[in-house]
Parts: structure tokens; C-alpha cells; sequence
């Protein structure tokens, strides 16, 4: 019954019903406007967020693998400075004469007149 009485009913055609209707097709054009902005700038705020992340983690290893190098750098800065220091003292030690004569006798077997030198095996002690 209702179907039938809906198709008996004219619509009136008047100027203030087109007035509503052309601003709810307005309406309806803006906000699909909104949406479509917001989604791309929603995109683009997205996009930004992650090159940022990105960015950020790059910035976050390399600095971490430069930390891990500084500390080796460090180990063998303090290796090289322990070197420089036993190089100093030995470099005194050769300008006294008596070291260097101890040093010939001790590395390269040589003597004093009149003295025998003997050479004893470390497993034999």
C-alpha cells in the first residue's frame, strides 16, 4: 500500500527545494573536498614521519659503530703511548755504557778479557 500511494505522489518543483538540494550537492562536494585533503596530508604526514624514523635509526647505528671504533682507537692509543714509554726509558738506558756492555754480553755472547761464558739450557733448571 505504501508503494502505491508513493507513486501517486508528485514532487513539487519549487525554488526553495532547489536552493536545498544545489547546497546539500555543495555540501556534499566540500566535504568530499575535506576528506581528500586530509587524506593527502595525512599521507604526507606519514611519509615525513617515517623518513624521520629512518633518518634517525641511520643516525642512531653509525654513531654507535663510531663509539665501538673510538673504543678500539682508544685501546691502541693506550698500547702506543705504553710503547712510546718503553721506547724513552730504553733509548736512556742505552746511552749508559754499562747497559749497553751487559746487553752485548746477555743478546750477543760477547765477553770481557778473560772471562768464559756458559750458555745453560732453560729445561735443564
Amino acid at each position: 500500500m505504501n508503494d502505491t500511494s508513493k507513486r501517486n505522489i508528485s514532487q513539487i518543483q519549487n525554488e526553495y527545494k532547489e536552493q536545498m538540494e544545489r547546497k546539500q550537492q555543495h555540501l556534499k562536494r566540500k566535504r568530499r573536498g575535506l576528506y581528500r585533503r586530509l587524506t593527502v596530508f595525512g599521507a604526507v604526514a606519514l611519509l615525513s614521519a617515517i623518513v624521520m624514523v629512518s633518518s634517525l635509526w641511520s643516525q642512531t647505528s653509525d654513531i654507535s659503530a663510531k663509539e665501538e671504533k673510538k673504543q678500539e682507537l682508544l685501546k691502541k692509543l693506550d698500547q702506543l703511548e705504553a710503547k712510546k714509554s718503553n721506547l724513552k726509558d730504553e733509548i736512556v738506558k742505552l746511552k749508559d755504557e754499562d747497559y749497553v756492555a751487559e746487553l752485548a754480553r746477555k743478546d750477543y755472547y760477547l765477553s770481557k778479557e778473560g772471562e768464559i761464558i756458559f750458555k745453560f739450557d732453560e729445561k735443564s733448571k
